[in-house]
């Protein structure tokens, strides 16, 4: 039995130190987007997010949506879709909740080699969603720490310590069409996480459903290739009369406890039409920081039952 024991724990530790060594080497590769860019390529919102609400830390987490609205076309001929639909390039910057600063000040003189511009992350957002030229669906679609946001205060520059970049498509039409994984559809059919989670347990009677795996073994019941996806939860009005949407991503947990879960990304979301997500939580975050805030395994629980979320403080 002791010797079973001992041989768990060096497997554990070797994990670790695999996990140390793919960290260490993603920050070695880390490329970066300067948030200053001179185009007219995009439009860049930025919305700050208070912590304590959801979390009881008293932090800020700060989201950087990179807009580019044009009519789609499609067809031989060209034609417009009679819409108008968009890409959102999303960065979020997480708290450090082992230190005071968020950011740290960046020589950009030191990384002129590591900098890329925004057609580098529109084609980086085409690779990430449905692939065209070979028709598969990448199983990780989102990046924590390899991409960061470069924001220049006064003379100098600085890169948040905690960054991650994932992307949405806005396509609005009815729920009778395909919503692929990363689809932001104000007019698809309304499931609460509550609600889906019946239509779940009547599908799946012997499993667990998938947002309630939090600690579990890291393992996945989901397709990820066909289950996965955004669903549309509820119709919000906020302060001024203004309309925004809330969603809430299909996804499990799959990362053992010392691994960030990162491709759960912004599990659950505000978006504001023309402006991008405005609010959001990151239970994938603060859930790996569990130790260092006063909730408890219940109340992420119950904030994922409740579908609450931290909005931007400019629209409370």
């Amino acid at each position: 039995m002791i010797k079973q024991l001992l041989n768990f724990e060096k497997v554990r530790i070797l994990l670790f130190l695999l996990y140390l060594s793919v960290c260490f080497q993603s920050l070695g590769q880390t490329k970066y987007f300067i948030s200053e860019s001179a185009s007219n390529d995009f439009e860049l919102s930025e919305f700050t997010l208070n912590t304590q609400s959801l979390y009881k830390i008293n932090k800020k987490v700060t989201l950087f949506n990179l807009i580019r609205k044009e009519d789609t076309l499609i067809g031989e001929e060209r034609k417009l879709n009679g819409q108008l639909d968009y890409n959102i390039i999303l960065f979020s910057v997480l708290p450090n909740l082992s230190g005071k600063e968020d950011w740290e000040k960046i020589d950009i003189d030191t990384i002129q080699s590591s900098i890329i511009t925004f057609d580098n992350l529109e084609k980086l957002h085409t690779k990430n969603t449905l692939s065209y030229f070979n028709n598969v669906v990448k199983e990780t679609t989102k990046y924590f720490n390899n991409y960061k946001i470069i924001v220049k205060k006064g003379n100098d520059y600085y890169a948040p310590k905690f960054c991650l970049l994932q992307f949405y498509s806005v396509i609005n039409r009815p729920s009778a069409f395909t919503n692929v994984y990363g689809t932001i559809n104000t007019e698809d059919s309304r499931y609460s996480i509550v609600e889906f989670e019946k239509v779940f347990k009547e599908t799946y009677p012997q499993l667990d459903f998938p947002l309630y795996r939090i600690g579990e073994d890291p393992f996945s019941f989901m397709d990820w290739i066909r289950d996965r996806r955004e669903y549309f939860s509820k119709k919000l009005i906020l302060n001024k009369n203004i309309n925004c949407y809330q969603f809430w991503t299909y996804i499990d947990w799959t990362k053992h406890s010392f691994q960030f879960d990162f491709e759960r990304g912004i599990d659950r979301f505000v978006y504001l039409p023309g402006k991008g997500i405005i609010g959001g939580s990151f239970d994938f975050y603060f859930y790996f920081h569990r130790k260092k805030l006063s909730i408890e395994y219940k109340d992420f629980l119950q904030n994922i039952k409740e579908e609450k979320v931290m909005i931007a403080d400019s629209y409370k």
